[in-house]
């Protein structure tokens, strides 16, 4: 099937004297961190981390495979979803910005060692995340975290249809299988058509077919067959549920309200906009006061750091936050904050209410 047409891709201004000034002031910042021992790529404070998050994971793992009891089955499954989220927004998602390590193939192997953990084909991903949604984020058809295949109406910009009524509640049980779909279903759906989704065609060459096929086969053996074969078969279905289900909630809580609730831009790139204001019209921080919140989500909860500095490891994000809220006030630009986790996730579900229940877009 042919991909449909959605136009030219959005275009941006030339640099802002916002980002030219932004750029040059983290450069600074940056430089005197380095001298502290603390470089922007391969910071050894995140590779000592990643090493805790590893070590969660695989005694989340063993006491899954060794659980007595189904509480116990469940109580494993549950920690195991929480340490493979810590996996992919702090060792997966940090290898493939290339921040994890200073050496492109170690930085490689994590990626791949995360997408045998998590089930995932690398390939889609970085396509879907670096070269589509964090160009454009919350354009309709080149951000790719907007597309639910209709299950869902997460921008003004999409067509209501009656299926999205009180798709806030309906969105408990679409977030809530999200990883089932990519593990058993989504990757290699895209795999078969040779495209990302009905817009963007992806055809992936030999190798990186050779590589979805041995990580999918991977996560087949360990995280779905081993399980049923040393455990009672009720407790592996059961775990098995847990655990996705934790899963992609905790993703989806990090990822959807970062950039999908009521202040949020979504009728594209305004005009005279460059790249680094675009950002700061579609990303919104939260939960930043707490140290636990950024260890965990892998600096994520600093989304307008991360968007404007992708390629900087996020240990950093702390660092730049004051830096670009000072920039960006001298430049008459705002940036968005939500409050708490669970203030985000508030504002995240008013969207979905209000999107699901009317057709016109949201009052400017």
């Amino acid at each position: 099937m042919a991909a449909e047409s959605i136009g030219e891709m959005p275009r941006f201004a030339a640099k802002s004297a916002f980002w030219a000034e932004l750029r040059a002031v983290a450069k600074e910042h940056l430089a005197r961190e380095a001298g502290r021992g603390r470089p922007s790529i391969g910071d050894p404070r995140l590779l000592r981390k990643a090493a805790v998050i590893l070590l969660w994971f695989s005694l989340s793992y063993a006491a899954l495979l060794s659980a007595s009891t189904l509480p116990a089955a469940l109580l494993a499954a549950l920690s195991l979803a929480f340490a493979a989220a810590a996996i992919g927004f702090g060792v997966f998602h940090d290898a493939n910005h290339r921040t994890l390590f200073k050496r492109p193939a170690a930085n490689l192997f994590a990626a791949r060692l995360g997408a045998a953990l998590l089930g995932l084909s690398r390939h889609f991903w970085v396509h879907k995340h670096q070269s589509l949604h964090h160009r454009q984020p919350n354009v309709v058809g080149w951000d790719d975290d907007l597309e639910t295949r209709g299950f869902l109406r997460l921008s003004p910009a999409s067509a209501w249809e009656p299926r999205h009524r009180r798709q806030e509640v309906k969105a408990l049980l679409w977030y809530g299988l999200n990883s089932l779909e990519w593990v058993f279903w989504k990757d290699f759906h895209c795999l078969a058509l040779g495209r990302l989704n009905a817009w963007h065609p992806l055809e992936l060459e030999k190798h990186e077919r050779r590589e979805l096929l041995v990580c999918k086969g991977l996560y087949l053996i360990l995280f779905v067959v081993l399980p049923f074969v040393v455990l009672p078969f009720l407790w592996a279905a059961a775990a098995l549920v847990l655990y996705h289900l934790a899963f992609s909630w905790v993703l989806a809580a990090v990822f959807q309200v970062a950039h999908l609730t009521p202040e949020m831009e979504f009728d594209g790139v305004r005009a005279g906009d460059d790249w680094a204001m675009h950002q700061l019209r579609t990303t919104a921080d939260f939960a930043t006061g707490s140290r636990f919140t950024t260890w965990f989500t892998g600096g994520l909860n600093h989304q307008i750091e991360h968007h404007l500095f992708p390629n900087v490891a996020h240990s950093h994000y702390s660092g730049l936050r004051p830096i670009v809220r000072a920039v960006a006030g001298r430049h008459g630009l705002r940036c968005h904050d939500l409050g708490g986790t669970f203030a985000a996730i508030r504002q995240h579900f008013t969207l979905l209410k209000t999107l699901g229940a009317r057709a016109e877009p949201l009052p400017s």
